[in-house]
């Protein structure tokens, strides 16, 4: 009898390249025989090396394809608003639908995550006609000036605002609303700063959205700590980043499936090459986020208001 398929897409370049490969690792080797998981790398700047080691990991009951993004982005390109750690390649998600009409549901994940269990449980979730499973985003929920930033800026009232790196597609719904053209036609109109292409995820699913517990989508946050082995998956953004930091949560996760890589000494060598400036330039960046937010959201010519007011039409 043929394996049912799991799609899962990243978006990649050279910059997170050693990231994927950990990401990679942590799902293939807790990956049930049960399973064909088909692999899709959607690439911008990404080398020969690199390209050659992610297809290394075709065996089995595992299929991993590389796709180059450049032509495809490039007639919106000009449009994809990019600054510090953000690259176009946090825009690849957008595309998905409409390049694989093959698939009518999908996964879509951050390259900054290990899993700690099978990923067929995530995509095993029904989300019925849903746009899109998600998961709560821990920094909107737990920051006060994120989530008057949702609220009051973006319209998005919590707990209704999900985090755009960890998400179960509906493929054929997003389809059929056209979300691709949907989604260039309101960036064409307003730029989102604080998070971007997520926020624009969230302005065009609110509504659509089955909410997946936190557990496949944990934080390493001090704040509201889980014990590891009650989480499926750990997603190190932000300042979480155990290839930087020392005395990360879940960074044993990390490192352990890091081990198994090509690329476990450059990861060791990328933490021996962070400097104290390097952190103070994190620190920096997190408060003219926060800086942002608390600007946007206390503006009176909100996102919200201009959709209310009919200055911004969404089109249908």
């Amino acid at each position: 009898m043929k394996q049912k398929i799991i799609p899962i897409f990243f978006a990649v370049d050279d910059n997170y390249a050693p990231l994927l490969y950990v990401a990679l690792e942590s799902i293939i080797s807790q990956a049930s025989p049960e399973y064909e998981y088909h692999f899709h790398i959607l690439y911008e700047n990404l080398s020969g090396e690199n390209i050659a080691g992610f297809l290394g990991y075709n065996h089995g009951n595992v299929r991993v394809y590389v796709t180059d993004m450049a032509e495809r982005i490039a007639a919106h390109a000009q449009q994809m608003h990019t600054r510090d750690y953000y690259s176009k390649t946090t825009y690849f998600r957008v595309y998905i639908a409409r390049m694989y009409p093959e698939y009518d549901k999908a996964l879509y994940l951050d390259c900054d995550i290990a899993l700690n269990g099978d990923i067929s449980e995530l995509y095993s979730y029904d989300i019925g006609d849903n746009y899109v499973g998600g998961i709560t985003c821990e920094t909107v929920d737990t920051s006060d000036v994120f989530t008057h930033y949702a609220e009051n800026y973006l319209g998005c009232r919590l707990p209704d605002y999900f985090n755009a790196g960890v998400m179960v597609m509906n493929l054929k719904a997003l389809r059929g609303i056209d979300f691709e053209r949907r989604f260039f036609d309101i960036m064409s109109k307003i730029t989102f700063e604080v998070a971007q292409d997520q926020d624009y995820f969230n302005v065009l699913c609110k509504g659509h959205v089955m909410f997946i517990p936190i557990k496949w989508n944990k934080t390493p946050r001090p704040d509201g700590y889980i014990p590891l082995e009650e989480i499926k998956l750990v997603h190190y953004n932000l300042a979480y980043r155990p290839w930087r930091y020392d005395g990360v949560h879940y960074g044993e996760l990390f490192w352990k499936h890091a081990r198994k890589t090509p690329v476990y000494e450059k990861l060791l060598e990328m933490k021996r090459a962070f400097t104290e400036e390097n952190a103070a330039y994190d620190r920096q960046w997190m408060t003219n986020l926060v800086k942002l937010a608390r600007k946007q959201g206390n503006s009176k010519n909100t996102f919200f208001n201009r959709l209310l007011n009919g200055d911004i039409v969404l089109i249908s």
